[in-house]
C-alpha cells in the first residue's frame, strides 16, 4: 500500500469518526448547535426554576443560577408589598350597675319647715325639720335680730360651730363657713342656734335658711 492510499484511509477514518460523534451529540440531545457556526441556535426547553448545572468540586468558571420567581420590578415602578390582614379586638364594655339613690318627692322646698322653739339665756333656738328623704345643705342664713341682743358671735347646727364672726348690727348675713360642709347638712330634724351678747329675746326674729338645690325656708316671729 503506497503512502498516498494510507493518507487516505487516516482522513477516512477521521471523517467517519467526526460523523459518529454527532450523531451521538444529537441522539443523547446534548448539543443545541451553538457551537456550530451557521447552525441555528435551538432555544431551551428547561422549566424556569431548574439548576442549569451542577458544579463539579473545584471546576471554575462555573456558576449555578437559580431564577427569582419574584415578581420583577419594572424601572420607575415599585414592587407591590403583600397585603396584611389587620386584625383588631373590640374592646369590652365595662357597665356599672348604678347605686340605690333616693327619689325626692315633686316639690322637695314644700318638705322643708322651720319654726322658732326658744330663748334661752344667750342662745335662740330653732327647729329645722327635712320630710323630703334627701339630704339639704345650708349655703346660706340670713337673721335679723333684736338689736337689744347687743351683737351675734356664733350659729350652731347641731350643736356644731358652722359660723363664728361678730357683727353689732342687724341683719346678719352669713355665707362663708368654719368646719365641713356636712357640719351644715340638714337631714331629718335638726336644731339651728344663735348665740347673742346678752339675753336673747323671744321675739323680734326674722330667720331665712337657702340651701345648695336652691330652696328657701323661713321663719319670723
Amino acid at each position: 500500500m503506497t503512502g498516498r492510499q494510507l493518507g487516505m484511509l487516516v482522513i477516512l477514518a477521521v471523517l467517519l469518526f467526526l460523523v459518529v460523534s454527532v450523531t451521538l451529540v444529537f441522539a443523547l440531545d446534548l448539543f443545541d448547535g451553538s457551537l456550530v457556526p451557521g447552525l441555528p441556535i435551538r432555544p431551551s426547553t428547561r422549566t424556569i426554576g431548574e439548576v442549569e448545572g451542577t458544579p463539579s468540586p473545584g471546576a471554575a468558571g462555573h456558576e449555578t443560577s437559580i431564577p427569582t420567581l419574584d415578581t420583577p420590578s419594572w424601572p420607575g415602578t415599585e414592587t407591590p408589598m403583600v397585603n396584611s390582614t389587620l386584625q383588631t379586638s373590640t374592646p369590652a364594655t365595662q357597665s356599672a350597675t348604678p347605686g340605690h339613690t333616693l327619689t325626692p318627692p315633686a316639690d322637695i322646698c314644700a318638705q322643708l319647715d322651720l319654726r322658732f322653739l326658744s330663748a334661752t339665756s344667750n342662745i335662740a333656738t330653732w327647729r329645722l325639720q327635712n320630710d323630703s328623704g334627701v339630704a339639704l345643705t345650708i349655703t346660706r342664713i340670713e337673721i335679723d335680730w333684736p338689736k337689744s341682743n347687743d351683737a351675734i358671735f356664733n350659729t350652731f347646727v347641731d350643736g356644731k360651730v358652722i359660723w363664728s364672726d361678730e357683727d353689732l348690727t342687724p341683719p346678719t348675713i352669713m355665707t362663708t363657713w368654719i368646719g365641713d360642709p356636712e357640719d351644715r347638712s340638714v337631714d331629718r330634724l335638726s336644731r339651728v342656734e344663735f348665740f347673742f351678747g346678752t339675753l336673747a329675746e323671744s321675739g323680734g326674729y326674722d330667720l331665712h335658711l337657702w340651701f345648695e338645690n336652691g330652696c328657701e325656708v323661713s321663719a319670723a316671729n
